[in-house]
């Protein structure tokens, strides 16, 4: 009886955490309007929305629509989660394990990052990236994110806990330090890179500040930016507004349904040595 009880306060309780996605799903389903409505399920089903909204604006280009800002988006967030996954996994295999004057200061030096926000560094970042001429360009979108410096701390926590015998015999065999890296640490890391490929994927995919500061191109705008178009100044078409956040909203929700199996054991693995 208890257990019955529990799960029906659990399914109550996921019910109300989803409605606003349910609602948004809903409305983007249902006929567009100026006027928002209130209802879980759609009423009068139609798709349009979502042919209108992939299509839109082609107001100040006629070559850019919602597309471009989706492929942007997917270009930035791809070489972001790659790029940042094997510089953060270098730096932090090399701090786990070699030992070299300042290693110490290096790493708290990474993590002294995290305490100073975007909005602190981004004028002295924006005059660099404007300095080197990468204005409406993707390096200005990629480069400065490339290393993170909780990436950094995770990846030397797990690499910590991963037995140095399997190096040590890998180096008798006569291997280098990358290939003991790409050979043996990196298999043996699989959650610590998929928790961090989920991080940085939906930290990547949701940038809105520092993508508004650098383009001031409309072809360069991401995903996060195009949505901003969908609202008017006296109005607000629901259907096509709705339409374009699912679609902004669905590969995040699959990228963690593919690595969830590695999210909560990378989680508990990099904290479990320091």
């Amino acid at each position: 009886m208890k257990k019955i009880l529990l799960y029906v306060i659990i399914t109550i309780t996921a019910f109300f955490m989803l409605s606003p996605m349910l609602w948004m799903v809903s409305t983007s389903f249902s006929k567009d309007s100026i006027i928002a409505s209130a209802n879980i399920i759609p009423r009068d089903f139609t798709i349009e929305n979502y042919i209108k909204a992939w299509n839109f604006p082609k107001v100040f280009d006629k070559s850019v629509t919602f597309g471009t800002f989706f492929l942007n988006s997917v270009i930035v967030t791809a070489c972001l989660v790659v790029g940042g996954l094997f510089v953060d996994s270098l730096a932090g295999y090399v701090l786990a394990r070699k030992d070299f004057p300042g290693r110490n200061v290096f790493f708290y030096a990474a993590l002294a990052t995290l305490m100073i926000p975007i909005y602190v560094t981004a004028i002295p970042m924006f005059l660099i990236v404007r300095g080197l001429g990468w204005i409406n360009t993707y390096e200005a979108l990629i480069i400065p994110f490339l290393s993170s410096g909780f990436g950094i701390y995770m990846f030397k926590q797990y690499f910590q806990t991963i037995p140095i015998e399997l190096e040590e015999a890998a180096k008798i065999d006569g291997y280098s330090d990358f290939w003991i890296y790409a050979r043996v640490i990196v298999p043996l890391a699989k959650p610590a890179f998929g928790t961090m490929a989920i991080l940085k994927f939906m930290w990547s995919w949701n940038m809105f500040f520092w993508p508004l500061i650098v383009t001031t191109d409309i072809k360069m705008k991401v995903l996060q930016l195009g949505l901003t178009m969908f609202r008017g100044l006296n109005v607000t078409q629901w259907g096509l507004l709705t339409a374009g956040m699912t679609i902004a909203t669905l590969p995040p929700v699959i990228i963690y349904i593919i690595f969830q199996r590695y999210f909560t054991g990378g989680l508990m693995a990099g904290s479990l040595k320091g």
